[in-house]
């Protein structure tokens, strides 16, 4: 009866049949992750794509704008219609302790006790 469970060659086969779901389950671990990062290599090549031609459309309407600010007195008005006056601006946010001190209605540390 012990035989069976103190078998070499049982226990052998049971390590490797482990091994071999262990080794299935990284391998669709690994395939699911390598379909994410080619979606995001997609994605990516689209953003470049896409930034390239808001470039590109930026840089081709500020050159005759800036050739016709210096022609015209007070040329400022062209500018702000173009594509480089619609490009958002990032504004650096202040600390968090500044936002949430603020207008959040909590006390700081040490006052509620």
């Amino acid at each position: 009866m012990f035989q069976r469970f103190m078998n070499p060659t049982l226990i052998y086969t049971r390590r490797i049949q482990q091994g071999l779901e262990e080794a299935r389950m990284a391998a669709l671990e690994h395939e699911s992750a390598a379909e994410h990062h080619a979606a995001l290599a997609h994605m990516y090549r689209e953003r470049v794509h896409r930034l390239q031609m808001e470039m590109s459309a930026v840089t081709s309407e500020a050159a005759p704008q800036g050739a016709k600010a210096e022609a015209m007195p007070g040329g400022d008005e062209g500018v702000e219609s173009s594509a480089a006056a619609q490009v958002h601006r990032i504004t650096p946010r202040g600390a968090k302790r500044d936002d949430g001190a603020a207008g959040s209605g909590l006390m700081p540390q040490g006052v509620a006790g």
